[in-house]
């Protein structure tokens, strides 16, 4: 077959759709293809794409033959043809490089030749696709040279740790280039067939008076499980090198303040002069992150909310998804040992969303609702976690730094809805104006 894109005009118009595309509000200058490989009747084009501002991003692109384009994710033989690499762990040369599929011992070879294929809404940083009633293949858009934490954790969570709340990796495939550098292009899991994305079973429940009690129990539910997955990362063998934990340094905790001055700095930029990101001193963080010091850091989800969770609601079981993490930011940032509380801070951000987004319907009992929902996330993570070695001595010092991790986390919210949902900005604000106020350190006993 004829493999080469669609002219690049048509093309570009077409990338600056896509949710998935990493360069909005910019204009794209130049693509030029790195690579082409053909797979059952489509082309995986390996694209690099140059912004106006002189950025370069590289995606993966599968296209079907033709003038206009068209992905080939939504073609059924495409998608099987990705699960046979998988089963099969075959390599397909492309121009330059090729794509190699492995399969992890769970993989379960019990689909059929013609399994159905069928693709999730919804995407954002990658593309979901159901095959059968037993796999869900997810296809990576962003081509960064490396291991994805997400096949890094979740196959250390499969074959190693045997852990039960996160679906088990069934194989994945990887992008060689010209040079022989990798890149994680999908992975391929167990299906969670009878569980309900856990932000939609959030906002439902909440939004049903006969059912609003049941979401905090499952909070709580969460906040344990949430210190199950952390436990388990934290007791990563020392042979796992880029798993297992490290003790945190002053140099870290330097670092993590740095971080998040640079992350609101990035927000006040981002946000529309109509919206003011509240001053937060970097001598509050500091002290705040200062009793994390000695305790462990480890590898942890990276982007946690309510939307990487899957629930049911007959058991209240939680299973965790998603571990590529922040998708804004550098996969090796993403690879990087931290605190895991920063998972914390993540799911009361989720929370806060989840609340923000009730209070359009004049929910007079909302702020209640958040209290208390924050506080059983929070004491069931607190009562899971005692005693591990990431947690700072007292639980007054945890919420504080917990605090710090919230500023952050709104403050990457602010870049993202400035770039996606100007209209949602002021829920960000709003979380970084109680993160801050929380980061106030305690009065000195006897002050006036």
């Amino acid at each position: 077959m004829e493999s080469k894109p669609p002219p690049s005009e048509p093309l570009a118009a077409w990338l600056a759709e896509r949710r998935w595309f990493g360069g909005k509000r910019r204009r794209i200058a130049g693509i030029d293809v790195e690579d082409a490989v053909d797979l059952d009747g489509a082309t995986l084009h390996v694209l690099r794409v140059t912004l106006d501002d002189g950025e370069i991003q590289r995606y993966a692109v599968p296209l079907s033959p033709g003038a206009t384009p068209a992905d080939a994710l939504d073609d059924p033989r495409f998608v099987r043809g990705l699960l046979r690499l998988t089963r099969e762990e075959s390599r397909v040369a492309g121009r330059a490089g090729a794509v190699i599929g492995h399969r992890s011992r769970a993989f379960a070879d019990a689909l059929g030749s013609e399994p159905a294929v069928r693709r999730i809404g919804g995407e954002q940083s990658n593309t979901s696709i159901v095959i059968g009633d037993a796999l869900i293949l997810k296809h990576f858009r962003r081509l960064a040279a490396g291991v994805n934490p997400e096949l890094e954790i979740t196959r250390f969570l499969t074959e190693t740790a045997r852990f039960q709340h996160t679906p088990a990796l069934a194989g994945w495939l990887e992008y060689a280039d010209a040079s022989g550098a990798l890149a994680t292009l999908a992975i391929l899991q167990a299906l969670v067939s009878d569980a309900r994305d856990g932000w939609e079973w959030m906002l439902a429940a909440m939004r049903d008076d006969g059912r609003r009690a049941l979401t905090l129990p499952a909070l709580r539910r969460l906040g344990e499980t949430t210190a199950a997955l952390h436990l388990t990362l934290a007791r990563a063998p020392a042979n796992e090198l880029a798993l297992a934990a490290e003790p945190t340094t002053g140099a870290d905790i330097a670092g993590w303040v740095a971080s998040i001055d640079a992350q609101l700095a990035i927000a006040r930029a981002a946000a529309p002069l109509s919206a003011s990101v509240p001053p937060v001193p970097s001598g509050h963080l500091a002290e705040a992150l200062a009793t994390l010091r000695g305790r462990a850091k480890c590898r942890h989800h990276g982007d946690f909310h309510l939307g990487q969770t899957l629930y049911r609601e007959a058991t209240g079981a939680w299973t965790i998804i998603d571990f590529e993490g922040e998708p804004l930011r550098p996969l090796a940032e993403r690879r990087q040992k931290h605190s895991p509380l920063r998972d914390v801070a993540g799911m009361l951000r989720s929370i806060a969303y989840a609340a923000e987004t009730t209070r359009a319907a004049a929910a007079p009992w909302i702020d209640e609702w958040e209290r208390d929902a924050r506080a059983a996330l929070l004491d069931g993570y607190l009562t899971a976690a005692m005693g591990a070695p990431f947690l700072p001595g007292e639980a007054t010092a945890t919420r504080r730094a917990v605090a710090a991790f919230e500023v952050e986390k709104a403050a990457y919210e602010v870049v993202y809805e400035a770039n996606n949902r100007p209209a949602w900005i002021m829920i960000p604000l709003r979380g970084l104006v109680r993160a801050t106020s929380a980061l106030t350190p305690p009065a000195a006993s006897g002050a006036a």
